[in-house]
């Protein structure tokens, strides 16, 4: 699987000891002696929001689904709890009080202890956590690094909320990342009035996520949890996600799967990685084409666009999107954290190439704030900034208005009426042609019907109509139509409607029924016949087991399979139909075929005439 190399060198570098998280954060701090410079650098470029920001640490499980097992070897309990464990990291609005616990950076990072086991939540622990870090550096850069630990950032412990109703953004950390390694821009979202909610990106049964579809459905599947969490909290209907490197496609995935997500905005997410996106596609929510969250990718790679591939991105039509691209390769400079580590083991760099880092940073978090403040408050304008750092590509494109689901249509007739459904079908086909292919005839037949209930004969009409347009030889369809016109007195056009429901099943009875009690004369279709019948004898295979067979006996036409119980009579109709004799209702059926380039039988399929429903084609022995 073709991955970020990012994500390989933390696998590598980072997470060299997968029995502990405690050592990414130690081997990722050693290097962070000028981390308060960075900060600073960063944060002194951000307008803030009006707000004070607050922070809490809740501890949850989420009991639908498992984590550690619940039985041992021998089959006796075991003392792990039972449910996913769920750390949830929340920055929020907050009242300001003077006397309040303003956090220090040391704090986030001692809340590492007890992600997966919250019995590891004692001051000592996170206590552990920091001297751990501490004493893994050398003695020279201990000074410094302790400076770091120290510095204060924009948020206050456990700050009492403000009361509002704030728009909800879910954050998605990159792989095996714990939950704060963008606290820089989920205090910044918090400081403009959003509550960020996060959790620490694991596997679906251990600590470490690997490299696989269902790991990003399990991330997918807690970013739906804290959704959830938030939702009961705030009952907001205001949502956003954000998501870096691999958390930028599971961000994507739950806004497939869930419809209420407003905005979603991904840091050189994996969406963008031709190994992942390969990958991706195969899973069942991978579905650019009804994707309707505004979007917002932000990326790398100017130069050489073609390693960050915009295929998803191409893809989309029902949503507000814009593309951001980048000239610089580097994964790292998505994430406070990783832009500040990358800064100090890169020695080729100079401190101007550096400063043009901490810039990117910061015009990244812009970027990302005014987008949610578009999309999400329905505030502001969200276009392209002056750039301080690096070059930059910047493209936006409106979406095509998505219409409804094309079950759905029913009942907005009935509750809107059918002009206003027309004009958005209508408008529809302008750019989506085969739209009304996915209505369901069922239902707009069962829409009619209540509209003739409640009076609106002529709505039942135009609903019955559009399904003709959509299925134009459904006999049923024709016959309802002929129906509503005799009621409304219109004849002629009844008449019009039965012959063509005849045309489609001849043996209809009711057509039949209506045509002559209107005095009209109906034809046996008996004498629509197809002479030359000897190109549709033969096989016609089913599947390895299965198969069909159409022979004549007797000057007649039969079909039997070696799968059903009896043969059955035809009569040969038309070129591609034949028509199932007798009145078994059981076979009440056709036979439909399909021809080659060169005329010759290919295939055939069958119909049920009760359904509506075409059954997969039979090839042709």
């Amino acid at each position: 699987m073709g991955l970020l190399s990012y994500e390989k060198k933390a696998q590598e570098v980072i997470f060299m000891n997968r029995n502990s998280r405690l050592l990414s954060f130690i081997l990722l701090l050693s290097f962070c002696a000028t981390h308060l410079h960075a900060q600073k650098v960063i944060t002194n470029s951000l307008e803030y929001g009006t707000y004070s920001v607050g922070y809490q640490v809740i501890h949850t499980y989420d009991y639908s689904r498992s984590f550690f097992p619940k039985y041992d070897y021998y089959g006796k309990r075991t003392n792990y709890p039972i449910g996913r464990p769920m750390q949830i990291s929340m920055w929020y609005p907050a009242k300001y009080n003077a006397s309040s616990n303003r956090m220090q950076y040391e704090d986030y990072l001692g809340y590492t202890s007890s992600e997966v086991d919250f019995s590891k939540n004692t001051e000592q622990d996170r206590e552990g956590v920091i001297q751990g870090i501490l004493e893994s550096v050398d003695h020279s850069k201990r000074a410094a690094l302790k400076n770091l630990l120290e510095e204060h950032v924009q948020a206050y412990f456990e700050a009492e909320e403000l009361i509002a109703d704030f728009p909800i953004i879910i954050y998605a950390p990159a792989m095996n990342t714990s939950s704060m390694d963008n606290s820089i821009i989920c205090e910044y979202l918090a400081s403009k009035g959003y509550v960020v909610l996060a959790v620490l990106a694991k596997g679906e049964y251990t600590e470490l996520q690997d490299f696989s579809i269902r790991s990003i459905h399990t991330q997918a599947d807690d970013l739906a949890f804290l959704l959830a969490f938030a939702k009961e909290k705030y009952k907001s209907e205001k949502i956003g996600t954000l998501g870096y490197s691999l958390g930028g496609l599971a961000n994507i995935i739950l806004a497939m799967k869930n419809k209420d997500v407003d905005a979603c905005a991904s840091l050189d997410g994996s969406i963008v990685s031709e190994g992942w996106l390969n990958d991706i596609k195969e899973s069942e929510y991978y579905d650019p084409e009804n994707f309707a969250s505004n979007l917002l990718i932000i990326t790398k790679n100017l130069k050489n666009p073609q390693l960050n591939p915009a295929t998803f991105y191409d893809k989309l039509r029902y949503s507000n999107k814009s593309f951001i691209r980048y000239d610089h390769n580097n994964h790292a400079y998505f994430s406070c954290l990783g832009l500040l580590y990358e800064m100090l083991i890169n020695d080729e760099l100079n401190q101007t190439d550096k400063r043009k880092a901490y810039a990117f940073y910061a015009e990244i978090t812009m970027y990302v704030g005014t987008f949610f403040d578009r999309y999400i408050k329905n505030t502001g304008i969200f276009k392209a900034q002056a750039t301080q750092s690096y070059e930059r590509s910047f493209t936006f494109q409106e979406s095509l208005a998505k219409p409804p689901n094309p079950n759905a249509i029913g009942g907005l007739i009935i509750d809107k009426g059918f002009d206003y459904v027309d004009k958005i079908i209508s408008l529809t086909l302008t750019y989506d042609p085969r739209y009304i292919e996915g209505l369901n005839w069922g239902e707009l037949q069962r829409t009619s019907n209540t509209l003739k209930d409640n009076n609106r004969e002529e709505e039942a009409i135009q609903t019955l109509l559009l399904s003709a347009k959509a299925f134009p030889d459904w006999y049923l369809t024709h016959y309802k139509l002929g129906s509503l016109y005799e009621l409304t007195g219109d004849k002629q056009s009844a008449e019009v409607h039965y012959r063509k429901a005849l045309k489609d099943n001849p043996r209809h009875i009711e057509s039949i029924n209506a045509l002559q009690a209107m005095d009209k004369e109906v034809e046996d279709y008996h004498h629509n016949r197809v002479e030359d019948v000897s190109i549709y004898l033969g096989k016609y295979i089913v599947d390895s087991d299965r198969y069909k067979e159409i022979y004549e006996r007797e000057g007649k036409l039969f079909l039997a399979t070696n799968y059903w119980g009896e043969e059955v009579e035809l009569w040969p109709y038309s070129r591609n139909k034949f028509i199932v004799e007798g009145d078994d209702g059981s076979f009440n059926l056709q036979i439909l075929f399909q021809f080659d380039e060169e005329g010759k039988v290919s295939s055939l399929a069958v119909r049920g005439l009760n359904s509506g429903r075409i059954n997969k084609q039979d090839i042709k022995e």
